[in-house]
């Protein structure tokens, strides 16, 4: 097994830490969905340039950007 960066570490342990968090929620109400929708969608978009630099190699610094910037917004509001 390959070592890993420090970088691939921090983002290996985040996305083990919510997977573990999403598999221990029993329900999420429409209410507590809507609060967390713009959230999610942020996340959900940057899973997906995650998931396209796997499979592709050509997600952009700019597309890993824009998804991040988003997920802060998010975390801000």
């Amino acid at each position: 097994m390959a070592t890993l960066n420090p970088t691939n570490a921090i983002a290996t342990q985040a996305v083990h830490h919510a997977a573990a968090q999403l598999a221990a929620l029993d329900w999420i109400d429409q209410e507590a969905a809507r609060q967390l929708s713009p959230m999610a969608e942020a996340v959900a978009n940057m899973f997906m340039v995650l998931y396209y630099q796997a499979e592709t190699g050509r997600a952009t610094r700019d597309d890993f950007r824009q998804a991040l910037d988003a997920v802060r917004q998010s975390l801000a509001a």
